[in-house]
C-alpha cells in the first residue's frame, strides 16, 4: 500500500511540474503585450502622410487621420496620383 501512495505522490508532483512549465511557456511577455509598436508612416512627394501596415504586396495604406476601417483601396496617392508602391 505504501508503494502505491508513493507512486501517486510522484505522479502528482510530475504532473504539477509539467503544468507549471507549460503555463510559463504560454504566458506572453507582459512588457511586450503592453507596448504597442509605433505605426510605420510614409509621406508622398506631394506631402500627403500615410500610415502603413504589412510588407510587399500585402502593404496597406491609410490616410494620416483615417480610421482603421477605412484603408486606401488603390495604390496611388489620392492627392497627386503618384504610385505609393
Amino acid at each position: 500500500m505504501r508503494s502505491r501512495t508513493l507512486a501517486l505522490t510522484i505522479a502528482t508532483a510530475a504532473g504539477s511540474g509539467v503544468a507549471i512549465a507549460l503555463a510559463r511557456l504560454k504566458r506572453p511577455d507582459a512588457a511586450r503585450r503592453r507596448s504597442s509598436p509605433q505605426p510605420e508612416t510614409y509621406r508622398c512627394a506631394c506631402g500627403q502622410g500615410f500610415r502603413v501596415a504589412g510588407s510587399g504586396r500585402h502593404r496597406v495604406f491609410w490616410l494620416d487621420e483615417a480610421p482603421a476601417r477605412d484603408p486606401l483601396l488603390g495604390s496611388e496617392c489620392p492627392n497627386c496620383g503618384r504610385s505609393l508602391v
